[in-house]
């Protein structure tokens, strides 16, 4: 006889790492970069577990957002206007999009890709050091320091 199990009963499932996109956060938030940088793209996704039963159905749980901005930029060397512009962009995320309203129990990051053409630079900010940085007020060179040092 098959074994039948009510929906309240959980089903024995394999976890794998998984992304969902937030197309609502991530219209709010290419709102407010493109208000600020209006050349900027910007989205924000959640990072979790699916939770894949045996017929192939899934459960996603997000385990924290993360945010994405890809800026383009005439010099990717321009230490102090790098820093300057994620000192400028930074506090978005970390005003209007509090952990609260946000799906995952943990702090995500925001990734800023700065590109010229073909090529890119990649700064990514743990946003508990985030917001760490911007209370001891840091900008320009010295932010984008403190972000990529190890």
């Amino acid at each position: 006889t098959p074994i039948v199990s009510s929906p309240s009963v959980p089903q024995p499932c394999a976890y794998m790492w998984a992304y969902r996109d937030m197309p609502e956060i991530s219209a709010e938030l290419q709102a407010a970069v493109r208000a600020i940088l209006p050349e900027a793209e910007a989205r924000a996704s959640a990072y979790g577990e699916n939770c894949v039963a045996a017929d192939g159905s899934a459960t996603f749980t997000a385990m924290e957002t993360d945010f994405y901005l890809r800026i383009p930029i005439a010099d990717l060397n321009e230490k102090a206007a790098l820093g300057n512009l994620i000192g400028r962009l930074l506090p978005i995320i970390l005003d209007q999009f509090p952990r609260e309203r946000l799906p995952g129990p943990k702090d995500g990051f925001v990734e800023f890709t700065f590109f010229l053409g073909e090529n890119q630079r990649v700064v990514r900010a743990p946003i508990p050091l985030g917001r760490e940085l911007r209370e001891k007020g840091l900008t320009g060179v010295e932010l984008l320091q403190a972000l990529e040092s190890p």
